[in-house]
């Protein structure tokens, strides 16, 4: 009835005049409230409510719009729909936007037109087809499209990369193809360490499980040249590349993802499973 004209009006006052009708503190609260987290990043913050309540609103959107300074926004198996999507439009220094297994359409993908830093964004499980990627057309900042298992075809997607080439669209899973571009990720170590399971043989590690797009940086402390195998979501393996004795990898994942080490015979020696945030996975000397 009154509800949608007064929330974009109240939204109007906080991000185009800087008007807050509550401090940051509430906002902050009012995130919190339903699920949401808050992190500082490089650049700004991160909110994701995709461990909290799954029910978003409109109106708990615009508490993560007054904050301002939003650099990435994870949706990720939430109730947000195409019309939810409205209040992202004014979210200007977005640069990554999660929407997995989410209820968006081609209708919502509007609103993001308007967002000229966002580089990656992930649509995987929604309802978006190739009328959507026509309009994506018009983001000059993204660099990053993941259209896994959606109503997307491979002409759809030949019709963009003629558009915009160095798009890199990923229509299935390619731990290789999906790295996200970020000019601020960080450079130290990661403090959370992985644990390493021993194990005789390859089938003892676990198939893959789903969940967020992570970074995992491989040290092989042992004194000899390992293998790094996937296991697939099929529970099949597939090799990513050897890592030398005293050597590193850095290499891209998600969370619940396994990854089994071998020696150059094939020999399995162990896994570690990812888990929801970036990591060092140890491989030791044996």
């Amino acid at each position: 009835m009154f509800i949608k004209p007064f929330v974009s009006h109240i939204l109007l006052l906080v991000v185009c005049c800087g008007v807050s009708y509550a401090d940051e503190t509430m906002h902050l609260k009012a995130i919190e409230s339903v699920g949401g987290k808050v992190s500082r990043v490089v650049g700004g913050r991160e909110v994701s409510f995709h461990l909290g309540r799954r029910k978003v609103s409109d109106a708990d959107l615009l508490h993560v719009a007054a904050l301002g300074d939003v650099v990435i926004l994870n949706l990720k198996r939430t109730g947000i729909s195409s019309e939810g999507l409205s209040s992202i439009s004014e979210m200007k220094e977005l640069r990554k936007l999660h929407l997995e297994l989410t209820q968006v359409s081609d209708e919502g993908l509007i609103h993001l037109l308007g967002l000229k830093h966002l580089a990656y964004l992930n649509l995987y499980g929604t309802k978006v087809s190739d009328i959507g990627l026509r309009q994506l057309q018009e983001l000059d900042s993204l660099t990053h499209l993941y259209v896994w298992q959606t109503r997307v075809t491979q002409k759809g997607v030949d019709e963009i990369l003629a558009v915009r080439p160095t798009l890199k669209v990923v229509l299935g899973i390619d731990l290789d193809l999906i790295r996200i571009p970020d000019p601020n990720a960080p450079q130290q170590r990661p403090k959370i360490s992985l644990a390493f399971v021993a194990a005789n043989n390859v089938e003892d590690a676990p198939r893959s499980g789903n969940g967020e797009n992570i970074e995992v940086v491989f040290e092989n402390r042992s004194q000899q040249t390992v293998k790094l195998v996937w296991i697939g979501y099929d529970g099949k393996p597939k090799l990513y590349g050897e890592i030398g004795a005293g050597k590193s990898r850095v290499q891209n994942s998600y969370e619940n993802n396994t990854w089994l080490i071998t020696d150059v015979n094939n020999e399995a020696l162990g896994y570690f499973i990812c888990g929801a945030e970036r990591a060092v996975a140890v491989i030791p000397k044996r």
